[in-house]
């Protein structure tokens, strides 16, 4: 079915009445977020519901959603279609308009505050972590990924102090979006700042949430080692970071920490890599308040009856932990499916 024959459906289901259709809808994008053409489904998903809207609400909508009658997601791809080309000083153009116009638009106040929150693992665990006082509220856009995108820019354009201001607003945007932790990471390397590195690495592990993400916290962390001259250390975290995800990065990374002290390298063991953690008061692996939510979701599930849910947080769960009881719970749920 076309992308065309799709959105022709979607609008053939709508029933005229604001409150069921809008309920439809975010069904329906949720429906479609894996399909090729997602960014072309999503957007006429969004003209619709724009469509529903009365007239006074329309202008507000406008004010916060389009720049010169272009929506922000519409220019955010542009952007990146630009950078993907190689046309960084057109893409900057873009992306500052986006965040001068997110943090006008989107401003927190005494009563609420806009968060873009992409998942309700991320929604449960911003509740876990910060206990907000203030209303939440759910802007129409991935408001964090959009600032990060500028943060990006303004690294690739040699101007890393700037862009770590830019990306702790995007930060402020999604406490929970690791992405824009890397990037400043990055930023950090560029700088040589490498107490700033740590620091910012450890808040990353605080919220990891995937094998991979782990990984790459473990490789900024013989980053960081190699920098400060630690090699043992360094050696320990990269092949740490290989049990969790396969890097091919890691390889010449240790090839480089070879050359440099002129010694064979092999695996470390586990007592070394644990002693190794201890040096720098990180714990091995997942987060254990990130674990417990996570696990405290899929048990309410189960007890909801909702399969679907339960499955995708015991994934998560058992991809962090290798527990043989979380696997046999996920593998009831997938008979069941």
């Amino acid at each position: 079915m076309s992308t065309q024959e799709i959105l022709q459906e979607i609008r053939d289901g709508l029933t005229g009445e604001n409150g069921v259709d809008m309920v439809y809808l975010e069904g329906q994008m949720e429906k479609y977020k894996d399909h090729e053409n997602v960014a072309e489904i999503e957007n006429g998903i969004a003209e619709m519901a724009y469509e529903m809207l009365p007239d006074e609400k329309k202008e507000e909508m406008a004010r916060m959603m389009y720049i010169d009658g272009k929506r922000l997601d519409v220019i955010m791809n542009d952007a990146i279609t630009l950078i993907d080309q190689g046309k960084a000083e057109e893409a900057f153009k873009l992306t500052e308009a986006l965040y001068t116009k997110i943090k006008i638009s989107y401003r927190e106040t005494e009563e609420k505050m806009y968060l873009s929150l992409r998942n309700p693992l991320e929604h449960q665990l911003y509740l876990y972590f910060y206990q907000p006082s203030k209303r939440l509220e759910r802007p129409p856009f991935d408001l964090s990924r959009m600032v990060m995108l500028h943060g990006y820019s303004l690294l690739e354009a040699n101007h890393p102090e700037e862009a770590v201001a830019v990306l702790e607003d995007a930060i402020r945007y999604n406490p929970l979006n690791t992405d824009a932790y890397f990037e400043m990471a990055e930023c950090y390397k560029y700088m040589q700042q490498t107490d700033n590195l740590l620091g910012c690495v450890k808040e990353t592990l605080a919220i990891a949430t995937s094998p991979e993400e782990i990984s790459r916290c473990y490789c900024n962390l013989g980053f960081y080692c190699v920098e400060t001259e630690d090699y043992d250390s360094a050696i320990c975290f990269y092949y740490e970071a290989m049990i969790y995800a396969n890097n091919p990065m890691i390889t010449s990374e240790l090839a480089h920490i070879q050359k440099q002290t002129q010694k064979k390298l092999t695996p470390p063991s586990r007592k070394l890599v644990n002693e190794t953690f201890e040096k720098y008061g990180i714990k091995p692996g997942a987060n254990d308040e990130v674990l417990n939510v996570v696990a405290a979701l899929g048990k309410a599930s189960v007890e909801e009856g909702n399969k679907t849910h339960a499955r995708i947080y015991f994934r998560i769960l058992y991809s962090l932990t290798n527990d043989p009881d979380v696997k046999k719970t996920l593998d009831e749920l997938e008979k069941a499916k």
